[in-house]
């Protein structure tokens, strides 16, 4: 008896197209960060809070301040400091559950979204403008100095430099960068954009198009406010009273006050060029005569990332020195019309942070390639 043959199976797809699909599927996979960043800001919360009313309920404090800074320049060692050791991790509770909420929520209602708006603002402000101090910018500023010390005298490196206070500011930082992506993922989920680039169909003010628009002189002011500073500093050290009286100058070239600012005044002009560099082809493109780099594609995180940083930081650091020249405690410096370029460029500072950040994100938009979900590009 014959045994018929089997049935032939039917044509298989082009192995190409099945390994493509393959492939897109597993690129896509991901929504990205700032998707994920809800969840991840619940978690952070609420594991915040459980840390911080521990050490409170055992009897032990918040690193908020230096005890031995004066009220009237930290105002963390006063009513506000104890206000906040306990309103900070009680803060954290509802702020955990609402980025759960934003998290869980498909399509977020409109009082959710403005909860989770209104939520990062105030978490923001208090941050930057209360808790967080000069101490990071500082060490940022001064770490070419800090590398030569290193090299050249070990032992002269600052040993107690307040690290528990610096760890404490770097975790609220970070809970500031989770929060903005934590609103940015509720307004994306709200507005229908794509849950991964936040493209939206009918574009908007967050297109490569609109930011070359409004990117441009955000971009220019983020860069004047620190050559501002850069210039009188470097102006006070090559002896020409840029801003200041000569009686000041003279007295800070003999006490050598004129070379204390040149490391963070370096790295100010620095950032002015960086800035710029973020209107500019080379700002994209390495320049082509820099040898084995030129001609590449400048990696858009490498201009981005720093750049966010710098603009937090920043910020905090402009508060403190408006504390301080309204404090009416004597920091040994004039400042008023005559001498405004003891305290002007710093006072500034306030500013910068958000036109930097502004110009960043201008740069990404203008930068960052179509979307592997939505297909959108632009």
């Amino acid at each position: 008896m014959a045994i018929s043959p089997p049935p032939s199976p039917g044509p298989l797809p082009p192995s190409d197209s099945t390994s493509g699909a393959v492939s897109r599927s597993f690129r896509v996979r991901g929504d990205g960060l700032v998707s994920a960043a809800p969840l991840l800001t619940a978690v952070a919360a609420l594991s915040y809070a459980a840390a911080a009313f521990a050490v409170v309920f055992t009897g032990g404090t918040l690193p908020l301040a230096d005890p031995a800074v004066p009220v009237a320049l930290a105002p963390l060692n006063g009513p506000l400091g104890e206000v906040l050791l306990y309103l900070l991790p009680a803060a954290a509770v509802p702020g955990g559950l609402l980025a759960l909420a934003v998290h869980v929520r498909r399509r977020p209602r409109r009082l959710l979204v403005g909860a989770a708006v209104t939520f990062a603002g105030l978490y923001a402000a208090a941050v930057l403008l209360l808790i967080v101090d000069t101490r990071i910018l500082t060490m940022l500023g001064y770490v070419p100095f800090l590398l030569v010390l290193a090299l050249t005298d070990p032992a002269a490196l600052p040993g107690d430099y307040g690290w528990p206070i610096v760890g404490h500011q770097v975790v609220l930082l970070a809970g500031v960068a989770l929060w903005a992506m934590t609103a940015a993922a509720c307004l994306r989920k709200s507005q229908g954009g794509c849950r991964r680039c936040g493209r939206r169909k009918g574009g908007g003010p967050f297109t490569a198009s609109a930011a070359r628009s409004w990117g441009k002189p955000v971009t220019i002011a983020a860069a004047a406010i620190p050559a501002a500073y850069g210039a009188t500093r470097f102006a006070w050290a090559a002896g020409i009273p840029l801003g200041i009286s000569p009686e000041v100058l003279a007295m800070m070239q003999e006490t050598g006050m004129v070379y204390a600012g040149l490391g963070l005044a370096s790295m100010a002009l620095l950032g002015t060029i960086l800035t710029l560099g973020l209107l500019q082809r080379w700002g994209s493109a390495v320049p082509r005569w820099i040898p084995w780099l030129g001609g590449r594609r400048v990696p858009v995180r490498l201009a981005v990332i720093p750049a966010g940083l710098v603009s937090v930081v920043v910020v905090p650091a402009g508060a403190t020195y408006l504390r301080i020249f309204t404090s009416g405690i004597s920091t040994g410096i004039p400042f008023d019309a005559v001498n405004w370029a003891t305290g002007a460029p710093t006072l500034l500072w306030v500013l910068w942070g958000p036109l930097l950040a502004a110009a960043t994100l201008a740069y990404y938009l203008k930068r960052r390639p179509g979307c592997l979900r939505c297909g959108r590009e632009g």
